[in-house]
């Protein structure tokens, strides 16, 4: 079934050949079928992250999209707790007490996120298949399950979805269907990782549901 979903009618007695991808790639294998190859991400088991990378070189990515300097800040807020922008402050904040002082900017962020939906689009595909090495493998579809069941989607499915969806009322700090924090803030404890502090990471709350969404209601247009 996973490979009719991917590959379309495909002869029962066709070779199929799989190859795990190395490296920190989006696709975690290969799949060859007649010459033809596609790539896939797997999702396993009940994490819902799905990009993670420096918040320096995503701050740099989205200020080349013209993202504003006032939604840059607030992420960068958001992501040291401590109300600066290189996390040197001394005091990291709860996450209740950051959402309430970072309300209005939060909105303000979210907002432009919203409006702007191709802005949205153009990150989101990113943070899903390409990933922040523009050297990586790009991957074609992604797989959500086990061994057992799930479902894969493609590009062009997520794409319609993202076109089709608003996500004008999720108020958590997101851009489209992907909320971002940072891998680790250290709210009164003693910092003893500053690379984790460093990353920030995407997750979509809703995955598992959301993917069987886009797999039942739109159509792959890549098969």
């Amino acid at each position: 079934t996973f490979i009719f979903d991917i590959f379309g009618p495909v002869d029962v007695k066709e070779k199929v050949s799989c190859k795990r991808i190395e490296g920190v790639m989006k696709p975690d294998i290969a799949i060859t079928v007649k010459g033809v190859t596609k790539y896939v991400s797997l999702k396993t088991g009940t994490a819902v992250a799905v990009h993670e990378e420096l918040i320096k070189s995503l701050i740099l990515y989205l200020r080349s999209l013209g993202v504003s300097s006032e939604t840059q800040k607030t992420i960068l807020y958001y992501q040291y707790g401590d109300m600066t922008l290189d996390g040197s402050g001394e005091k990291r904040l709860e996450y209740q007490d950051l959402r309430y002082i970072l309300k209005d900017r939060i909105k303000k962020a979210n907002e432009e996120f919203d409006k702007d939906k191709e802005l949205m689009i153009e990150i989101v595909m990113r943070c899903l298949f390409k990933g922040a090495d523009e050297n990586n493998i790009e991957a074609d579809y992604i797989y959500d399950g086990n061994e057992n069941y799930g479902v894969a989607v493609s590009q062009s499915q997520v794409l319609q979805y993202l076109r089709k969806k608003s996500f004008s009322y999720m108020e958590n700090p997101h851009i489209g269907p992907l909320q971002y924090r940072p891998h680790a803030r250290y709210v009164k404890k003693a910092i003893y990782n500053e690379k984790r502090r460093q990353k920030i990471i995407l997750h979509w709350a809703n995955l598992s549901k959301d993917l069987e969404y886009i797999y039942d209601r739109f159509v792959d247009i890549n098969k």
